[in-house]
């Protein structure tokens, strides 16, 4: 299997598990409707782990985790204003999953970014 192929994978499946995490967590909030929030935050952490993956902007790894981290976070923080979950909460709790995500990738898997 490529290199880039394999670093695609492992970012998508951190996306996921991460999403799933969210998923869980945002079970616990009150006033949270689990299934349509849920199930949103986990296609969005998906996505940020595979557009990671993806990726070939030239960066240090760990600014590259957190820029996209940062603009999912947006999207994220965005559809939540006006529900229960805090947005700023939001926010950073997607920043710092794409940071770790990338770390993740990077450093424990030895899957760095194509250059």
């Amino acid at each position: 299997m490529k290199k880039n192929t394999s670093r695609l994978i492992i970012t998508t499946i951190l996306g996921a598990v991460f999403g799933i995490i969210c998923m869980l967590l945002s079970r616990y909030v009150s006033g949270v409707a689990f299934w349509p929030v849920g199930v949103s935050l986990l296609l969005n952490h998906t996505v940020m782990g595979f557009v990671i993956g993806a990726s070939s902007l030239k960066m240090h790894w760990a600014v590259h985790g957190v820029i996209w981290g940062a603009l999912f976070g947006l999207f994220t923080a965005i559809s939540q204003i006006g529900t229960a979950l805090n947005p700023w909460v939001v926010f950073i709790i997607v920043v710092i999953w794409g940071f770790l995500i990338e770390t993740i990738a990077t450093k424990a898997f030895k899957q760095p970014q194509p250059h």
